[in-house]
């Protein structure tokens, strides 16, 4: 009987073992496969968020630049047309004695 035991678990170890060898080989290449492909992954996000980022930062400094221009047009405008109506002013108030002061 303890023959048979012996003979039947070294059969199933003959049978089995290999096989299962050979899965534990193809899981752990299949895991390295997956770890790398998650580093290649995570690298080619980490090299887009920063292109993004210095275009992002680019872009606002456009911005930046674009609103201070136009603000500077715009207190030129202002100065533009404020100007003659402060001739006007000063002409008024010295003609009528400076009442309007």
């Amino acid at each position: 009987m303890a023959d048979l035991v012996t003979g039947l678990r070294q059969a199933i170890e003959d049978l089995i073992a290999p096989d299962l060898k050979a899965i534990q080989v193809k899981q752990d290449a299949m895991v390295r496969q997956t770890e790398l492909q998650y580093l290649a992954v995570s690298k080619q996000l980490e090299v887009q968020h920063d292109a993004l980022m210095k275009t992002l930062e680019a872009f606002r400094a456009e911005m930046r630049s674009e609103f201070a221009a136009l603000r500077a047009n715009n207190q030129l405008e202002v100065l533009r047309q404020v100007a003659p109506l402060s001739e006007r002013i000063s002409v008024l108030e010295e003609s009528h004695g400076r009442k309007f002061r």
